[in-house]
């Protein structure tokens, strides 16, 4: 008998997975509740979805047909709408596989990842999978970036930093002072902006000045597409002709491509929605200011790290999932009091401010 887990390459055979969020009717079953009344506010989704001018574009998807392998139209749509050159730009399957396959590019074996946790779980996990070594450097008190302890760590065999902006699950941005002196070091700079369309603020501008600084955006947030996968990235020509032979020819479905081109042509409501759920956010932080036992840190994204000191926040986390609402918990040590909490509707944020209330006064 062959033992398949002999050929299975030995970093892989057991690895640290990374948690994805469950489907409604899933998170309906532990709850003990009907699909319709959960609330998902737990993966930083847009609650109004796709508008019908995306819902128009994929009706009219020829899905008979490959997408192009050199993303044409879409490289075009891109840079219209970031104000950056077409060789400049590259789509990705989500911003996740910009990730990997910066991993493919860049990482042999034992190489190392600067991982500043608490941080999204996507840059150690694919680091992870390409035999690379993590080397965390953890944030400060505030959630900073420790510049000084990042330069310390490099070593030869230092190859990336990632860096969420604003950061996934704290919320605050990478300052541009911070970011010059990261890209001092000749190492690869990812900064991760998935939120810039809620935050405002990018370091795209620095792109064409440093070879090493790649940036990373999605339409899953902001767009409403977060089950169509599609991201792009910015950076140096010389690193999107590199990153555009080694991505898998056909990597952008059709019908994301066709979402993606939409979203940028109607963006005006979009950035609305945009404006809206940064609202709610900030709705949210007003009424946690009136509330004993919970606090928050501040955000620029479509979310809200709350740290709750009356009860645990595995408590919290059941006390809303009995009432249909749903957010995120972390097991990192430095989160297992905190929770995530995704901006929603007016009506969801009304929704979780009660629940919420109910829950931290017991």
């Amino acid at each position: 008998m062959v033992d398949i887990e002999q050929m299975v390459r030995p970093h892989l055979r057991k690895v640290a997975v990374y948690a994805g969020v469950d489907p409604s009717e899933e998170l309906a079953r532990q709850a003990g509740i009907r699909p319709d009344q959960v609330i998902r506010l737990n993966a930083n989704e847009n609650p109004f979805g796709a508008p019908k001018e995306i819902m128009q574009a994929l009706s009219s998807v020829q899905l008979h047909l490959y997408p192009d392998p050199q993303q044409r139209k879409l490289r075009a749509s891109l840079s219209e709408y970031t104000g950056q050159p077409v060789e400049c730009l590259m789509a990705g399957a989500g911003g996740d596989e910009i990730i990997d396959l910066l991993m493919r590019l860049f990482l042999e074996p034992g190489d190392h990842v600067l991982d500043c946790d608490p941080t999204f779980g996507m840059y150690s996990f694919c680091a992870r999978i390409a035999a690379a070594e993590v080397v965390s450097v953890p944030r400060g008190e505030s959630w900073e970036v420790d510049v000084d302890a990042i330069r310390r760590a490099v070593t030869p065999r230092t190859k990336i930093v990632f860096l969420a902006s604003p950061n996934n699950p704290t919320g605050n941005a990478l300052p541009e002072q911070d970011a010059l002196r990261l890209l001092d070091t000749g190492m690869v700079v990812a900064v991760d902006e998935t939120y810039y369309e809620f935050s405002g603020k990018s370091l795209a501008h620095l792109a064409g000045d440093h070879e090493n600084l790649v940036v990373i955006r999605s339409f899953s947030k902001w767009a409403g597409t977060a089950g169509l996968r599609i991201g792009y990235m910015i950076g140096s020509e010389k690193l999107v002709r590199h990153l555009m032979d080694i991505k898998q020819p056909y990597n952008i479905s059709v019908a994301a491509e066709a979402a993606a081109t939409a979203a940028i042509s109607h963006r005006a409501p979009l950035l609305d929605r945009a404006k809206l759920l940064v609202e709610q956010r900030k709705r949210l932080e007003r009424a946690v200011r009136t509330m004993k036992g919970v606090t928050y840190f501040p955000s620029e994204g479509n979310f809200l790290l709350c740290r709750f000191s009356r009860l645990t926040a595995r408590d919290a986390y059941q006390g809303l999932a009995r009432q249909g609402i749903f957010v995120r918990y972390f097991s990192h040590p430095r989160l297992q009091d905190a929770l995530r909490m995704s901006a929603g509707t007016p009506e969801q944020t009304d929704r979780l401010i009660e629940a919420l209330r109910k829950v931290v006064q017991g």
